[in-house]
């Protein structure tokens, strides 16, 4: 018995020292291919002009709603306006607050209210004329693709 393993084992060992081995491959010159490059090619880019926002090409979406102070809000001045940004829409003021707070740690002036279906909104901005809340949502459009005006009944 012991002598079959060993003759295995050694038939293994031969087997994997042959596959291992490269076989000789046929190599094919390509005649000129050697030949360093003597044009140089210059590119250029071309000048694109900045371009003014653009209103988004989907449907707006503006709503009408009465809605107060969240509980812990102070700032009873953004109330005096009629056009609302709104970024974020939650169920649960926790998870608004949780958005609030990121955005007044990148220095925004966020608020929460909460209207009269228990939806809590998150307010970026405020504005006593649309088209001042429609340039905004212009503005934060890349990250907040969602937002949209909410204007105070």
């Amino acid at each position: 018995m012991t002598r079959t393993i060993r003759i295995l084992f050694l038939a293994a060992l031969i087997g994997t020292t042959f596959s291992a081995c490269k076989t000789k491959q046929k190599v094919t010159k390509i005649p000129g291919a050697n030949v360093e490059a003597t044009t140089t090619v210059t590119t250029t880019t071309p000048t694109v002009k900045p371009q003014a926002p653009t209103a988004p090409t989907g449907a707006e979406v503006t709503r009408n709603e009465k809605f107060s102070l969240a509980d812990g809000e102070t700032n009873a001045d953004a109330l005096k306006f009629k056009y609302h940004v709104v970024v974020g829409s939650f169920k649960s003021q926790v998870n608004a607050k949780g958005l609030q707070g990121t955005l007044k740690g990148e220095g925004n002036t966020a608020l929460v209210v909460v209207n009269e279906q228990g939806m809590f909104r998150v307010l970026i901005a405020s504005f006593n004329e649309y088209a001042q809340a429609r340039a905004r949502i212009n503005q934060i459009s890349q990250r907040f693709p969602d937002a949209w005006v909410l204007v105070q009944k």
